[in-house]
């Protein structure tokens, strides 16, 4: 029988071999992924601020409704990206206010995210249905 993978499919693979070689994983865009691929857990920094949408994404995977997860996973993407990559603590602290956790205040050298930045994080997360 011949099969024939789309572009996406094969991108996909490639990034499961990747994920291979551990069994938790860090990165909250790889962790679908690496539990599609046999990972047991990750550490997510965005579990601070929605712990149960993470669970939810494990629950997924275990059961196998990936296309349920990939769904969840998408949503996630934007607002981990923001509290990790690109403004990192000091956004989700920011965040963990927000969700009616203490964030508290950032230690030196980091700085509290600015007011621009504040209302572009508060966009990536709700754009994606979690404000």
């Amino acid at each position: 029988m011949l099969s024939h993978k789309t572009e996406a499919e094969a991108a996909v693979e490639t990034q499961i071999a990747y994920c291979r070689f551990t069994s938790v994983i860090q990165e909250l865009c790889l962790i679908f992924l690496a539990w599609s691929s046999g990972a047991v857990g990750g550490v997510c920094a965005l579990a601070n601020v929605l712990g149960g949408p993470l669970c939810e994404l494990e629950r997924l995977c275990v059961e196998g409704r990936w296309e349920e997860a990939r769904d969840l996973q998408w949503r996630l993407i934007e607002p981990n990206a923001a509290v990790t990559r690109r403004l990192g603590v000091p956004a989700l602290k920011q965040a963990m206010e927000w969700f009616g956790f203490h964030g508290g205040a950032c230690r030196s050298p980091l700085q509290p995210i600015t007011e621009s930045e504040a209302q572009q994080l508060r966009q990536d997360f709700s754009s994606n249905g979690w404000l």
